[in-house]
């Protein structure tokens, strides 16, 4: 084996041992399976639905990934302004605004046009500045989520964009309710 042989193969055998999976220069194993976690819809406290759009689709006629990041600042923002005071008004220069920081998506299935689709949102962790946030997307009325994700916001001084030393009260009693 040549020496960039080698070290791909080193490459590979780190990048998949964090996957669950053992490699070496001639087979592939599985250690464990890879777990599907918050694919159900009781892992979600509140609800969203959203209509997919033609415009959603990609040449394979199933939603493009990205656009499922839109669908999950949609419910997120959403909840923000309904639940938790945030103003997105330009003249704001009191309350705090949310910077993303993170983001992921993990894809089960593809969801498609024409279809009601089901935002899911709960918050996993809640912090001195920052919220993180987990959304599932379910297609009709499937109980098992076709993509999982979210991100993580930093909540920043509009003014100065530096996090706030804590959260304010309206935001922390509406994140509270979707802490799981």
């Amino acid at each position: 084996m040549s020496g960039s042989q080698r070290r791909l193969s080193l490459l590979a055998n780190h990048v998949n041992s964090n996957r669950g999976i053992a490699t070496n220069a001639t087979s592939t194993t599985i250690k464990q399976p890879l777990k599907e976690t918050f694919r159900n819809r009781q892992d979600y406290k509140y609800y969203l639905p959203i209509q997919t759009r033609f415009i959603d689709c990609d040449m394979y006629a199933h939603i493009n990934n990205s656009v499922y990041y839109h669908y999950f600042d949609t419910i997120i923002n959403e909840y923000l302004i309904r639940k938790c005071g945030l103003d997105t008004s330009s003249d704001n220069k009191t309350k705090p605004i949310g910077l993303v920081v993170t983001s992921q998506a993990n894809f089960y299935a593809s969801a498609s046009y024409p279809s009601m689709i089901h935002a899911g949102l709960s918050i996993s962790k809640i912090g001195k500045s920052s919220v993180t946030y987990r959304v599932g997307i379910f297609e009709q009325e499937n109980p098992l989520a076709c993509v999982v994700g979210g991100y993580t916001h930093v909540f920043v001084d509009p003014v100065t964009r530096r996090p706030v030393a804590e959260l304010p009260k309206d935001f922390l009693e509406g994140f509270r309710q979707l802490l799981v």
